[in-house]
Protein backbone atom coordinates (compact mmCIF):
# COMPACT_ATOMS: atom_id res chain seq x y z
CA UNK A 1 0.00 0.00 0.00
CA UNK A 2 0.73 3.55 -0.56
CA UNK A 3 2.61 5.76 1.88
CA UNK A 4 -0.62 7.49 3.38
CA UNK A 5 -2.77 4.06 3.56
CA UNK A 6 -0.36 2.56 5.25
CA UNK A 7 0.24 5.32 8.03
CA UNK A 8 -3.42 5.40 8.47
CA UNK A 9 -3.17 1.55 9.05
CA UNK A 10 -0.77 2.14 12.01
CA UNK A 11 -2.95 4.93 13.61
CA UNK A 12 -5.54 2.54 13.40
CA UNK A 13 -3.90 -0.46 15.05
CA UNK A 14 -1.77 2.07 17.76
CA UNK A 15 -5.29 3.37 18.67
CA UNK A 16 -6.73 -0.13 19.26
CA UNK A 17 -4.15 -1.70 20.98
CA UNK A 18 -2.61 1.34 23.20
CA UNK A 19 0.43 0.69 24.88
CA UNK A 20 1.42 -3.02 23.03
CA UNK A 21 4.90 -3.26 22.05
CA UNK A 22 4.90 -2.56 17.95
CA UNK A 23 7.88 -1.82 15.77
CA UNK A 24 7.93 0.17 12.14
CA UNK A 25 10.93 -0.68 9.90
CA UNK A 26 11.57 1.97 7.14
CA UNK A 27 14.10 0.04 4.57
CA UNK A 28 15.86 1.67 1.67
CA UNK A 29 18.03 0.19 -1.21
CA UNK A 30 22.02 0.91 -0.99
CA UNK A 31 23.60 2.75 -3.73
CA UNK A 32 20.04 2.51 -5.86
CA UNK A 33 21.22 5.93 -7.53
CA UNK A 34 24.69 3.98 -9.03
CA UNK A 35 21.76 1.29 -10.67
CA UNK A 36 19.99 4.03 -12.00
CA UNK A 37 23.00 5.39 -13.42
CA UNK A 38 24.87 2.51 -14.49
CA UNK A 39 22.04 0.58 -15.98
CA UNK A 40 19.12 2.71 -16.77
CA UNK A 41 15.81 3.62 -15.07
CA UNK A 42 14.62 0.52 -16.32
CA UNK A 43 16.87 -1.55 -14.27
CA UNK A 44 16.19 0.80 -11.21
CA UNK A 45 11.94 -0.14 -11.85
CA UNK A 46 13.23 -3.39 -12.17
CA UNK A 47 15.71 -3.61 -8.35
CA UNK A 48 12.55 -2.01 -6.84
CA UNK A 49 10.02 -4.25 -8.16
CA UNK A 50 12.17 -7.62 -7.34
CA UNK A 51 12.70 -5.51 -3.45
CA UNK A 52 9.01 -5.51 -3.40
CA UNK A 53 8.26 -9.16 -4.01
CA UNK A 54 11.22 -10.30 -1.23
CA UNK A 55 9.19 -8.10 0.75
CA UNK A 56 6.35 -9.48 0.25
CA UNK A 57 7.66 -13.38 1.17
CA UNK A 58 9.13 -11.72 4.04
CA UNK A 59 6.63 -10.14 5.95
CA UNK A 60 5.37 -12.18 8.97
CA UNK A 61 1.74 -12.79 9.64
CA UNK A 62 0.22 -9.54 9.98
CA UNK A 63 2.49 -7.36 9.20
CA UNK A 64 1.42 -4.10 7.30
CA UNK A 65 3.47 -3.27 4.05
CA UNK A 66 3.99 0.18 2.74
CA UNK A 67 5.88 1.72 -0.26
CA UNK A 68 6.59 5.16 1.04
CA UNK A 69 8.22 6.61 -2.33
CA UNK A 70 11.13 6.09 -4.55
CA UNK A 71 12.96 2.70 -3.16
CA UNK A 72 12.05 3.23 0.30
CA UNK A 73 9.33 0.86 2.21
CA UNK A 74 7.85 0.32 5.45
CA UNK A 75 6.93 -2.86 7.45
CA UNK A 76 4.56 -2.37 10.99
CA UNK A 77 4.79 -5.38 13.17
CA UNK A 78 2.19 -5.73 15.59
CA UNK A 79 3.00 -7.53 19.12
CA UNK A 80 7.10 -7.19 18.23
CA UNK A 81 9.35 -6.00 20.95
CA UNK A 82 12.36 -4.60 19.79
CA UNK A 83 15.03 -7.12 20.09
CA UNK A 84 12.35 -9.06 17.43
CA UNK A 85 12.09 -6.55 14.95
CA UNK A 86 16.23 -6.25 14.88
CA UNK A 87 16.21 -9.81 14.43
CA UNK A 88 13.56 -9.82 11.58
CA UNK A 89 14.88 -6.80 9.93
CA UNK A 90 18.77 -8.88 9.90
CA UNK A 91 16.66 -11.75 7.84
CA UNK A 92 15.03 -8.88 5.50
CA UNK A 93 19.15 -7.78 4.98
CA UNK A 94 20.12 -10.96 4.43
CA UNK A 95 17.05 -11.97 2.10
CA UNK A 96 17.64 -8.73 -0.43
CA UNK A 97 21.03 -9.28 -0.27
CA UNK A 98 21.33 -12.60 -2.44
CA UNK A 99 21.83 -12.52 -6.33
CA UNK A 100 19.26 -10.49 -8.36
CA UNK A 101 18.64 -10.43 -11.89
CA UNK A 102 18.23 -6.55 -13.04
CA UNK A 103 19.04 -5.14 -16.27
CA UNK A 104 20.08 -8.11 -18.07
CA UNK A 105 22.82 -8.14 -15.00
CA UNK A 106 23.32 -10.22 -12.12
CA UNK A 107 23.36 -7.81 -9.01
CA UNK A 108 23.22 -8.39 -5.78
CA UNK A 109 21.08 -5.99 -3.84
CA UNK A 110 21.48 -4.19 -0.28
CA UNK A 111 19.52 -2.45 2.10
CA UNK A 112 20.05 -0.52 5.07
CA UNK A 113 16.91 -0.33 7.44
CA UNK A 114 15.78 2.00 10.63
CA UNK A 115 13.94 0.60 12.92
CA UNK A 116 11.35 2.36 16.03
CA UNK A 117 9.56 0.97 18.55
CA UNK A 118 6.13 1.75 19.94
CA UNK A 119 5.40 2.93 22.27
CA UNK A 120 8.72 4.18 23.42
CA UNK A 121 9.98 6.35 20.45
CA UNK A 122 6.61 7.66 19.72
CA UNK A 123 2.95 7.71 20.24
CA UNK A 124 1.79 8.60 16.74
CA UNK A 125 2.67 6.88 13.34
CA UNK A 126 3.69 9.72 12.11
CA UNK A 127 6.73 10.32 14.95
CA UNK A 128 7.09 6.35 14.52
CA UNK A 129 8.03 6.61 10.63
CA UNK A 130 10.71 9.96 11.28
CA UNK A 131 12.19 7.92 14.18
CA UNK A 132 12.75 5.09 11.27
CA UNK A 133 13.61 7.18 8.95
CA UNK A 134 16.28 9.39 10.68
CA UNK A 135 17.43 5.58 12.03
CA UNK A 136 17.63 4.80 8.17
CA UNK A 137 20.22 7.64 7.19
CA UNK A 138 22.37 7.05 9.96
CA UNK A 139 22.06 3.34 9.14
CA UNK A 140 23.75 4.41 5.63
CA UNK A 141 26.01 6.76 7.13
CA UNK A 142 27.37 3.65 8.36
CA UNK A 143 28.08 2.04 5.40
CA UNK A 144 24.49 0.63 4.59
CA UNK A 145 23.81 -3.21 4.86
CA UNK A 146 22.94 -2.50 8.45
CA UNK A 147 20.10 -2.21 11.31
CA UNK A 148 19.90 1.21 12.86
CA UNK A 149 17.73 1.88 15.79
CA UNK A 150 15.86 5.49 16.71
CA UNK A 151 17.69 7.40 18.28
CA UNK A 152 15.39 8.79 20.82
CA UNK A 153 16.75 6.23 23.66
CA UNK A 154 19.59 8.21 23.82
CA UNK A 155 17.64 10.98 25.00
CA UNK A 156 19.59 13.72 22.29
CA UNK A 157 17.10 16.83 22.86
CA UNK A 158 17.58 19.55 20.42
CA UNK A 159 19.16 21.87 22.93
CA UNK A 160 21.59 18.47 24.45
CA UNK A 161 22.29 17.63 21.25
CA UNK A 162 23.73 21.59 20.20
CA UNK A 163 25.56 21.71 23.71
CA UNK A 164 26.94 18.31 22.64
CA UNK A 165 27.78 19.62 19.38
CA UNK A 166 29.74 23.05 20.73
CA UNK A 167 31.92 20.64 23.18
CA UNK A 168 32.79 18.32 20.79
CA UNK A 169 34.21 20.60 18.06
CA UNK A 170 36.33 21.84 20.93
CA UNK A 171 37.20 18.76 22.63
CA UNK A 172 40.36 18.17 21.05
CA UNK A 173 42.03 21.30 21.37
CA UNK A 174 40.97 21.32 25.33
CA UNK A 175 43.09 17.57 24.84
CA UNK A 176 39.36 15.78 26.55
CA UNK A 177 39.77 12.82 25.09
CA UNK A 178 41.48 10.12 26.48
CA UNK A 179 42.59 6.95 25.46
CA UNK A 180 42.20 3.47 26.91
CA UNK A 181 43.44 -0.15 26.23
CA UNK A 182 41.25 -3.28 26.54
CA UNK A 183 43.54 -6.57 26.68
CA UNK A 184 42.20 -9.55 24.29
CA UNK A 185 43.47 -12.86 26.17
CA UNK A 186 43.68 -16.33 24.09
CA UNK A 187 43.32 -19.85 24.99
CA UNK A 188 46.04 -20.15 27.44
CA UNK A 189 45.91 -16.95 29.35
CA UNK A 190 48.39 -14.94 27.49
CA UNK A 191 47.43 -11.02 26.04
CA UNK A 192 46.93 -11.79 22.19
CA UNK A 193 46.20 -8.30 21.55
CA UNK A 194 44.86 -5.17 22.83
CA UNK A 195 41.83 -2.61 21.47
CA UNK A 196 42.50 1.08 21.63
CA UNK A 197 38.86 2.80 23.19
CA UNK A 198 38.32 6.51 23.18
CA UNK A 199 36.77 8.07 25.75
CA UNK A 200 34.97 11.97 26.46
CA UNK A 201 35.21 13.88 29.33
CA UNK A 202 34.28 17.09 29.39
CA UNK A 203 34.64 19.52 32.59
CA UNK A 204 31.17 20.08 32.65
CA UNK A 205 29.46 17.65 30.61
CA UNK A 206 31.11 14.60 33.02
CA UNK A 207 31.78 11.74 30.69
CA UNK A 208 29.44 11.62 27.30
CA UNK A 209 28.12 8.49 26.27
CA UNK A 210 31.19 7.03 23.57
CA UNK A 211 28.43 5.54 20.83
CA UNK A 212 26.77 8.76 21.11
CA UNK A 213 29.77 11.19 20.72
CA UNK A 214 30.80 8.99 17.46
CA UNK A 215 27.67 9.37 15.74
CA UNK A 216 27.83 13.27 16.32
CA UNK A 217 31.02 13.44 15.45
CA UNK A 218 30.43 10.79 11.82
CA UNK A 219 26.86 13.77 11.38
CA UNK A 220 28.96 17.11 11.39
CA UNK A 221 31.88 15.90 9.91
CA UNK A 222 34.27 15.21 12.34
CA UNK A 223 35.21 11.79 12.64
CA UNK A 224 38.01 11.65 10.18
CA UNK A 225 39.89 14.11 12.82
CA UNK A 226 38.91 11.98 15.71
CA UNK A 227 39.68 8.82 13.91
CA UNK A 228 43.52 10.20 13.05
CA UNK A 229 44.10 11.28 16.60
CA UNK A 230 43.04 8.12 17.87
CA UNK A 231 45.93 6.59 15.30
CA UNK A 232 47.91 8.76 16.27
CA UNK A 233 48.22 8.81 19.66
CA UNK A 234 47.90 4.83 19.59
CA UNK A 235 51.36 4.59 17.40
CA UNK A 236 53.01 7.15 20.00
CA UNK A 237 51.89 5.20 22.68
CA UNK A 238 53.52 1.82 21.33
CA UNK A 239 56.55 3.61 20.78
CA UNK A 240 56.68 4.83 24.38
CA UNK A 241 56.06 1.48 25.61
CA UNK A 242 58.87 0.25 23.74
CA UNK A 243 61.24 2.95 24.53
CA UNK A 244 61.04 1.78 28.16
CA UNK A 245 61.67 -1.95 27.05
CA UNK A 246 58.15 -3.32 26.54
CA UNK A 247 57.08 -5.58 23.47
CA UNK A 248 53.44 -5.01 23.39
CA UNK A 249 51.22 -6.83 21.52
CA UNK A 250 49.37 -5.62 18.01
CA UNK A 251 46.81 -2.62 19.06
CA UNK A 252 43.54 -3.01 17.38
CA UNK A 253 42.58 0.72 15.98
CA UNK A 254 38.85 1.40 15.25
CA UNK A 255 38.27 2.67 11.15
CA UNK A 256 35.17 4.87 10.20
CA UNK A 257 33.50 4.33 6.95
CA UNK A 258 34.68 7.78 5.96
CA UNK A 259 37.85 7.69 7.21
CA UNK A 260 38.62 4.12 5.59
CA UNK A 261 37.31 5.05 2.40
CA UNK A 262 39.34 8.34 2.11
CA UNK A 263 41.78 8.47 -0.96
CA UNK A 264 44.49 9.38 0.94
CA UNK A 265 44.26 7.13 4.01
CA UNK A 266 46.93 4.76 3.57
CA UNK A 267 49.71 6.97 2.99
CA UNK A 268 48.67 8.74 5.91
CA UNK A 269 48.80 5.78 8.02
CA UNK A 270 52.39 5.27 6.46
CA UNK A 271 53.26 8.60 7.65
CA UNK A 272 52.38 7.88 10.97
CA UNK A 273 54.16 4.62 11.55
CA UNK A 274 56.94 7.30 10.02
CA UNK A 275 56.73 9.59 12.61
CA UNK A 276 56.41 7.42 15.37
CA UNK A 277 58.80 5.09 14.67
CA UNK A 278 57.53 1.78 14.71
CA UNK A 279 56.57 -0.84 12.43
CA UNK A 280 52.68 -1.76 11.20
CA UNK A 281 53.35 -5.40 12.84
CA UNK A 282 52.38 -3.72 15.82
CA UNK A 283 48.93 -2.37 14.36
CA UNK A 284 45.38 -4.03 13.89
CA UNK A 285 43.11 -2.00 12.01
CA UNK A 286 39.42 -2.91 12.15
CA UNK A 287 36.34 -1.79 10.26
CA UNK A 288 32.75 -2.73 10.28
CA UNK A 289 30.96 -4.60 7.81
CA UNK A 290 29.32 -1.48 6.64
CA UNK A 291 32.29 -0.31 5.79
CA UNK A 292 34.02 -2.67 3.79
CA UNK A 293 30.51 -3.46 1.85
CA UNK A 294 30.29 -0.16 -0.11
CA UNK A 295 32.54 -1.17 -2.50
CA UNK A 296 33.86 -4.36 -1.73
CA UNK A 297 36.38 -4.52 -4.79
CA UNK A 298 37.98 -1.08 -3.71
CA UNK A 299 38.16 -2.12 0.27
CA UNK A 300 40.00 -5.71 -0.94
CA UNK A 301 42.64 -3.15 -2.71
CA UNK A 302 42.84 -0.79 0.01
CA UNK A 303 43.50 -3.72 2.51
CA UNK A 304 45.67 -5.16 0.30
CA UNK A 305 47.88 -2.52 0.72
CA UNK A 306 47.57 -1.87 4.23
CA UNK A 307 48.86 -4.92 4.84
CA UNK A 308 51.64 -4.46 2.78
CA UNK A 309 52.75 -2.13 5.52
CA UNK A 310 52.46 -5.37 7.88
CA UNK A 311 49.31 -3.98 9.32
CA UNK A 312 46.62 -6.60 10.10
CA UNK A 313 43.36 -6.57 9.26
CA UNK A 314 40.12 -7.29 11.35
CA UNK A 315 35.97 -7.27 10.50
CA UNK A 316 35.00 -5.47 13.25
CA UNK A 317 31.38 -6.48 14.88
CA UNK A 318 30.76 -9.32 12.89
CA UNK A 319 27.49 -10.52 12.20
CA UNK A 320 25.62 -7.02 13.87
CA UNK A 321 25.02 -6.31 9.88
CA UNK A 322 23.16 -9.40 9.03
CA UNK A 323 25.54 -9.72 5.71
CA UNK A 324 26.11 -13.54 4.32
CA UNK A 325 29.01 -14.88 5.60
CA UNK A 326 30.07 -15.69 2.01
CA UNK A 327 31.85 -12.10 1.12
CA UNK A 328 34.41 -13.15 3.69
CA UNK A 329 35.97 -15.16 0.85
CA UNK A 330 36.09 -12.00 -1.19
CA UNK A 331 38.39 -10.32 1.28
CA UNK A 332 42.27 -9.99 3.10
CA UNK A 333 41.30 -9.96 6.09
CA UNK A 334 43.49 -11.24 9.45
CA UNK A 335 40.78 -11.40 12.44
CA UNK A 336 37.02 -11.55 12.68
CA UNK A 337 35.59 -10.20 15.57
CA UNK A 338 31.94 -11.83 16.87
CA UNK A 339 29.76 -9.07 17.29
CA UNK A 340 28.97 -9.31 21.39
CA UNK A 341 25.17 -9.32 20.81
CA UNK A 342 25.82 -12.99 19.90
CA UNK A 343 27.98 -13.80 22.74
CA UNK A 344 25.03 -12.40 25.09
CA UNK A 345 22.43 -14.83 23.75
CA UNK A 346 25.62 -17.79 23.04
CA UNK A 347 24.09 -19.13 26.74
CA UNK A 348 20.35 -19.39 26.12
CA UNK A 349 18.17 -22.60 24.98
CA UNK A 350 18.06 -21.90 20.99
CA UNK A 351 20.70 -19.41 21.13
CA UNK A 352 23.90 -18.13 19.25
CA UNK A 353 26.05 -21.07 20.07
CA UNK A 354 25.41 -22.60 16.37
CA UNK A 355 25.95 -19.38 14.89
CA UNK A 356 29.41 -18.66 16.77
CA UNK A 357 30.66 -22.55 15.76
CA UNK A 358 30.04 -21.87 12.29
CA UNK A 359 31.86 -18.52 12.13
CA UNK A 360 34.78 -19.67 13.54
CA UNK A 361 34.84 -22.75 11.90
CA UNK A 362 34.57 -20.75 8.42
CA UNK A 363 37.11 -18.01 9.70
CA UNK A 364 39.51 -20.82 10.64
CA UNK A 365 39.13 -22.20 6.91
CA UNK A 366 40.31 -19.07 5.49
CA UNK A 367 43.18 -19.21 7.55
CA UNK A 368 41.78 -15.99 9.85
CA UNK A 369 42.01 -15.95 13.43
CA UNK A 370 38.44 -14.90 15.71
CA UNK A 371 37.92 -12.79 18.31
CA UNK A 372 34.94 -12.78 20.50
CA UNK A 373 33.70 -9.77 21.92
CA UNK A 374 31.83 -8.68 25.42
CA UNK A 375 32.77 -11.90 27.35
CA UNK A 376 31.15 -11.06 30.77
CA UNK A 377 30.59 -14.41 32.45
CA UNK A 378 32.12 -17.79 33.01
CA UNK A 379 29.49 -19.18 31.15
CA UNK A 380 30.43 -17.42 27.95
CA UNK A 381 33.60 -17.75 28.37
CA UNK A 382 33.50 -21.85 28.48
CA UNK A 383 31.05 -21.91 25.29
CA UNK A 384 32.79 -19.21 23.21
CA UNK A 385 36.59 -21.29 23.40
CA UNK A 386 34.32 -24.40 23.24
CA UNK A 387 33.45 -23.18 19.32
CA UNK A 388 36.94 -22.83 19.28
CA UNK A 389 37.19 -19.02 19.12
CA UNK A 390 40.76 -17.81 19.49
CA UNK A 391 40.79 -15.02 22.12
CA UNK A 392 38.33 -13.17 24.00
CA UNK A 393 37.68 -9.51 25.08
CA UNK A 394 35.50 -8.39 27.57
CA UNK A 395 34.67 -6.80 31.28
CA UNK A 396 35.43 -10.26 32.75
CA UNK A 397 39.04 -10.49 31.15
CA UNK A 398 39.43 -6.92 32.16
CA UNK A 399 38.37 -3.43 31.43
CA UNK A 400 39.60 -0.94 29.07
CA UNK A 401 42.69 0.33 31.31
CA UNK A 402 44.99 2.96 30.92
CA UNK A 403 48.65 3.03 30.17
CA UNK A 404 50.16 2.71 33.25
CA UNK A 405 47.71 -0.12 33.65
CA UNK A 406 49.01 -1.69 30.71
CA UNK A 407 52.60 -1.57 31.78
CA UNK A 408 51.25 -3.17 35.13
CA UNK A 409 49.86 -5.89 32.87
CA UNK A 410 52.61 -6.75 30.50
CA UNK A 411 55.03 -6.87 33.11
CA UNK A 412 52.46 -9.27 35.35
CA UNK A 413 50.01 -10.89 32.73
CA UNK A 414 48.88 -13.60 35.12
CA UNK A 415 46.88 -10.37 36.85
CA UNK A 416 44.19 -11.14 34.01
CA UNK A 417 44.07 -15.01 35.07
CA UNK A 418 41.94 -14.87 38.36
CA UNK A 419 39.21 -16.85 36.35
CA UNK A 420 41.58 -19.86 36.78
CA UNK A 421 40.38 -22.63 34.87
CA UNK A 422 38.04 -20.89 32.71
CA UNK A 423 40.73 -19.91 30.53
CA UNK A 424 42.27 -22.91 28.82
Amino acid sequence: MRGGEFTVQMERMIGEYPGVPMAVLVLGLDRFRHINELLGYGAGDEAIREAAARLSTWAPFGTTLGRLGGDQFAAFLPECEQAYAALLAGSLIELLHSPAAVGQREIFLSASIGLSQYPEDGQSAGELLRGAAQALVRAKERGGGVVEGSISKRGLSPERRYQLEQALRSAMERDEFVLRYQPQVDRVGQIWGMEALISWHHAELGRVDTEMFIRLAEEIGMISAIGEWVLSRTCRQIREWRDVGLQPPRVAVNVSPVQFSCAGFVERVRGLLAESGISGEALELEVTEGTVLRDIEESAARMVELRALGIRIAIDDFGVGYSPLAYLNQLPLDVVKIDRSFIRQITQPSGTLPVVHTITVLAHHRGMKVVAEGVETEEELELVYATRCDAVQGFLISPPVGPDEVVRLLLSPELLVRQGSALR
